[in-house]
């Protein structure tokens, strides 16, 4: 199995994202972090803890991670798109457990499971680079990481350049891209062309999440229809990097020197890759940017996962 420490942002794709993870069997997700993102911290821990409440995997260790950025900067959320609390129609009960400021408890999960652990990262990444500036020697036991970020050469989702979860904290983003080992990055380039449609999401149906399924994906597809009403369904950003770790022959994957922006103005949160074959200045950080995604089973393969009952 597959075992994932997942930093997310819960967020409807980020929720699609971890239903599906919890339903693999060729899954473990050993611990969650959630941060400011789609929503703010408190509902992002909120919106973990609920989902967890669903599926009766109260065991799994939630951490609350990063309220703002590095920059310390006023984080903006997304309720046109996620909804007023990041479940789209939804209000999950709240808590005490949501208040709680836990980040350092994480590393007892990190030295247990070190280099057998697969990082998973759906939101921004400010935790995750916070790690590498605490806990450099730690954090080089990890070895392998999924991180859905990035748009190369092709148009963002919050500036005409710059995908979310980079533009939130580019800064951020330069730590990860620096000192994380054996990257992988899905950029809008696939995940804008993924899409669960209506039709689909009519079929699924995981064991404690039926009431809630169907009335996010269809707030989600709401909104996405509301901007691109030709549209065939709604992206589901998060789900890609999910997808990847146990149908890697789905990706085509290509090593790029990757460079991002975190100037203030519209070039922030901006990536590129030099494409070019021959060496090149500056140097940056080399990772590997899936560049391609054969869907040609996606829907067939998400039903199954989607509606397997518990064993």
């Amino acid at each position: 199995m597959k075992k994932i420490l997942v930093f997310c942002d819960p967020g409807i794709d980020d929720t699609i994202a971890l239903i599906y993870a919890f339903q693999n069997p060729e899954i473990e997700v050993v611990g969650i972090v959630a941060e400011y993102g789609n929503t703010n911290r408190r509902f992002a821990v909120r919106n973990v803890q609920y989902l967890l409440s669903l599926l009766g995997k109260t065991d799994v260790p939630v951490f609350s991670g990063a309220e703002r950025a590095l920059s310390g900067e006023e984080p903006v959320a997304h309720p046109t798109i996620h909804g007023d609390f990041g479940l789209g129609p939804f209000t999950p009960p709240d808590t005490d457990e949501t208040l709680r400021e836990n980040f350092c408890d994480l590393i007892q999960l990190l030295e247990k499971y070190g280099d057998e652990l697969t990082i998973v990262t759906l939101g921004r990444l400010t935790s995750l680079g916070m790690l590498f500036l605490l806990y450099p020697n730690l954090m080089k036991r990890i070895t392998n990481y999924h991180i859905m970020g990035g748009a190369f050469f092709v148009p963002g989702n919050v500036t005409p350049v710059a995908e979310a979860n980079i533009y939130g904290d580019p800064t951020a983003a330069l730590i990860v891209m620096k000192f994380a080992k054996n990257i992988t990055l899905f950029p809008l380039n696939i995940t804008d062309h993924i899409y669960i449609t209506p039709e689909l999401a009519e079929q699924l149906d995981v064991v404690g999440c039926e009431n809630i399924l169907y009335p996010i994906l269809d707030f989600y597809y709401s909104f996405y229809q509301s901007q691109i009403p030709d549209i065939e369904g709604s992206p589901v950003h998060d789900l890609i990097p999910m997808i990847a770790l146990t149908n890697p022959d789905w990706f085509t994957l290509k090593n790029y020197l990757i460079y991002i922006q975190n100037e203030a103005g519209i070039a922030r949160g901006l990536t590129s890759a030099d494409m070019r074959p021959y060496e090149t200045l500056p140097p940056a950080p080399i990772h590997k940017v899936a560049t391609n995604m054969d869907n040609t089973h996606f829907e067939e393969h998400l039903l199954d996962i989607m509606t397997r009952k518990p064993d």
